[in-house]
């Protein structure tokens, strides 16, 4: 393939329909199995200096937690990629070729007229400078015929397993054996440093592959069933029952019954009840007993009330999408297709609404968290994980409160 350099990951104008997600990350965050966005682009080209270029205070913010330095482009060649884009071994496959074989020539690659990936092979910077990208004239066109491609939130739900499979051939083979634990299709098991699993937990990864990562802690009598993702530190308790497409991040704490879902990273859900179809954004807790639909009694096609817009789902399945900061009380009970904002405070009886506000106090009331409350909290529970807010994030989450 064509060296690459560097690259840049950019958000699309379609940002506002990744809520709740967008209100504090970037589009290149997103998680949608063993990987964060920017980590699988990382994956595919581990030689290249990578850059953001998204809403300024977001990519700040981006920056700022995870400790990245600002890269300025050079004049090398450069490969600039929608954030949205799901990067499997296809698509690298047919950027290669493509790359090969058009060594001298600008490539612009689309998907229904929708621009996700340019190349430039020399004099990006000054091309760039130059709004070169807005004029299609200065491009030779591919059109892409397939393309995964994330739009909505609930569309990373779609290819967990897929990708879990993928990225397994990057994490450690299983050579271990556990006293009393039985692991089924044990080739497709892979076991990080440091991880302990109990007696009488059943690990199956029969149908797709099972990661488990550095420093987690299975307790007795769960079960694991792949394809399946269980980030470094986090923590599955006793009797968890972990269902396939299941993706869970780093410092995490997993109870009850789990499917098809993604759950970033220092979120809990510690206790028993089912979360389904779900997309479940950092620093959440579920407390004991929270419950969600992912299926109406008529089986009917799922509505997404986002704030900005109602989306036809296209599906039957489709459960909670939660922003982050968000906490319920015991025995919350969430509709089929609901959507939470960041740092609510949710405890009334009955279903909630489908349609939650950022700093909701209560779940259907639609009463306000005070901000200096709200942020009071966010502080205490990110300090006991060594984490605090940055500037920007506070910033982000002002910004939120006063829409």
């Amino acid at each position: 393939m064509t060296e690459i350099n560097q690259i840049q990951i950019f958000e699309n104008e379609r940002i506002d329909d990744l809520y709740p997600f967008n209100i504090l990350h970037c589009g290149w965050e997103l998680r949608t199995c063993a990987l964060k966005q920017y980590e699988r682009v990382a994956k595919y080209f581990p030689n290249a200096s990578i850059s953001y270029k998204g809403r300024p205070l977001h990519t700040n913010s981006f920056l700022e937690r995870y400790g990245i330095e600002t890269i300025e482009i050079s004049n090398d060649s450069l490969l600039i990629i929608d954030s949205s884009i799901l990067l499997s071994n296809d698509l690298i496959n047919f950027l290669n070729n493509h790359l090969n074989s058009n060594q001298n020539t600008d490539l612009l690659f689309t998907f229904n007229s929708e621009k996700i990936i340019y190349y430039i092979h020399e004099n990006s910077k000054k091309k760039i400078e130059e709004n070169y990208l807005e004029n299609p004239e200065n491009f030779k066109i591919i059109e892409l015929e397939k393309l995964l491609k994330i739009n909505y939130l609930w569309d990373c739900l779609d290819n967990v397993g897929q990708f879990i499979n993928e990225d397994s051939v990057d994490f450690e083979k299983n050579d271990t054996d556990f006293a009393g634990v039985y692991q089924l299709s044990k080739s497709n098991i892979f076991i990080g440093k440091n991880v302990e699993i109990m007696p009488n937990c059943v690990i199956d990864a029969s149908g797709g592959s099972v990661i488990i990562d550095n420093d987690v802690t299975i307790m007795s009598q769960s079960t694991i069933i792949g394809p399946c993702y269980i980030g470094k530190n986090s923590t599955i308790k006793i009797g968890a029952k972990i269902y396939p497409n299941t993706s869970i991040g780093e410092f995490c704490k997993i109870g009850g019954e789990v499917e098809n879902t993604i759950i970033h990273s220092f979120s809990n859900k510690q206790h028993e009840g089912f979360l389904g179809h779900s997309y479940i954004c950092e620093w959440v807790n579920l407390g004991a007993d929270t419950n969600n639909s992912d299926l109406k009694n008529t089986y009917s096609e799922i509505k997404m009330r986002l704030p900005h817009k109602t989306v036809k789902s296209g599906r039957i399945f489709l459960g909670l999408m939660c922003g982050d900061h968000t906490k319920t009380a015991i025995n919350t009970q969430f509709n089929t297709g609901t959507v939470a904002g960041i740092c609510g405070v949710l405890f009334e009886s009955g279903f909630l609404s489908t349609t939650i506000p950022s700093f909701e106090w209560g779940g259907v009331s639609h009463k306000k968290y005070k901000f200096e409350e709200a942020l009071d909290t966010a502080e205490k529970v990110m300090k006991r994980r060594n984490k605090t807010l940055t500037k920007s994030e506070t910033i982000l989450i002002r910004n939120e409160y006063n829409k």
